[in-house]
């Protein structure tokens, strides 16, 4: 039976393709490294020359069942199957390898709300929204003229001295009755009573002495304990960082409220979420290239710092997290980047996990 050239046609196509794609899946790849990279290619096996003899002689065959203009396109199709092939080896020889890349997002490395930790009423805010701020910077300033008061009042009373230097000076004159009193009665001159009454002056001036130097202690004391109470009444920043956003006005009660937000933007932490393939691959401690979106046309360098150990199921993926260091506050936190690791993307698995399960499930 006379085959048509459209059948001939769609013969040739299908076993050239089929082939095509036998050569390229048993080629062997091969990596090598050059400088500034590294690049893949694929090593040629000795039988795929005996695939084209193949793909030939079932051409061949064909050609004796049709008429000229057949085998004509029979012979088209097998230069242009060749020529396609060779194509494809040469790209591939040269063609460097792909770095894995996934998309990530830059985030502050924490936000902090500020809130007051005394019942009172906002005075002054010190800093406007995306001001830079060092740690320990005074924000904002509460009403404080009570606290202000205790201050100077304790303060006062932590600095007089008077009392200390009375019972001082009553000892010393205590000291010096008894001394007097002793050497009147070695003379016989006082009785044994008077030398006692003496002794016992003496030890109560000490007493005294004491007792004073202990309320001027506690006076110290009560000045510290007013400082920090009016310590209170300023509100500092706990990060170096900016602020992000203000939530209370001037004359307003900050009792139960965040009054201002912040953000630590260094360093900055990079998240992403890894497929299933890349699993082993991130490391702790790798260095990884961040391109951003903003600024554009740089590149920045991560450490992985946390890799989940858990993978999600339901969506194949784990979590990384890397650290970014920002000391010129180039960056800015909420942008959207691209990771860049120093190894090839991983082919995904053909294996199903749920197919897998449902095979093993249906053949029990």
């Amino acid at each position: 039976m006379m085959k048509t050239r459209l059948q001939i046609n769609s013969e040739i196509s299908s076993r050239s393709k089929s082939r095509l794609l036998n050569i390229n899946a048993s080629f062997p790849r091969k990596r090598e490294s050059f400088k500034g990279g590294r690049f893949s290619y694929y090593q040629i096996p000795k039988r795929w020359t005996a695939a084209f003899a193949g793909m030939t002689s079932q051409l061949t065959a064909i050609e004796f069942k049709v008429k000229p203009p057949a085998a004509r396109q029979c012979r088209r199709v097998l230069i242009s199957a060749l020529m396609l092939l060779m194509a494809v080896f040469a790209i591939t020889k040269t063609a460097p390898a792909a770095a894995a890349e996934l998309d990530c997002l830059v985030k502050p490395e924490m936000y902090v709300e500020l809130s007051s930790p005394v019942e009172s009423v906002l005075e002054d805010i010190l800093v406007e929204i995306g001001d830079t701020v060092k740690q320990g910077q005074p924000l904002a300033q509460l009403e404080s003229s009570v606290e202000q008061a205790k201050v100077r009042l304790a303060s006062l009373q932590a600095k007089s001295s008077s009392d200390v230097e009375n019972r001082r000076e009553q000892l010393r004159y205590a000291k010096q009755y008894h001394q007097r009193m002793q050497d009147l009665l070695a003379q016989n001159s006082v009785s044994q009573y008077e030398k006692d009454k003496a002794e016992t002056e003496v030890a109560l001036a000490r007493i005294e002495l004491n007792k004073a130097k202990e309320k001027r202690r506690i006076a110290q004391l009560n000045l510290e304990l007013a400082q920090s109470q009016l310590a209170l009444r300023t509100i500092n920043s706990p990060i170096d960082g900016i602020v992000v956003d203000r939530y209370a006005m001037v004359g307003e009660s900050v009792s139960g409220r965040t009054i201002m937000k912040l953000a630590k933007v260094n360093p900055l932490k990079v998240e992403l979420i890894a497929p299933t393939e890349y699993f082993g691959l991130i490391q702790k401690g790798m260095r990884v290239e961040i391109y951003p979106e903003q600024p554009a046309n740089q590149v920045f360098e991560a450490t992985v710092t946390i890799v989940d150990q858990l993978i999600d199921p339901a969506s194949g993926s784990f979590t990384v997290r890397m650290e970014l260091p920002n000391p010129e506050d180039k960056l800015v936190g909420g942008v959207n980047c691209m990771a860049n690791f120093d190894f090839e993307t991983p082919q995904p698995s053909n294996e199903d996990v749920y197919s897998a399960l449902g095979s093993s499930g249906s053949s029990n």
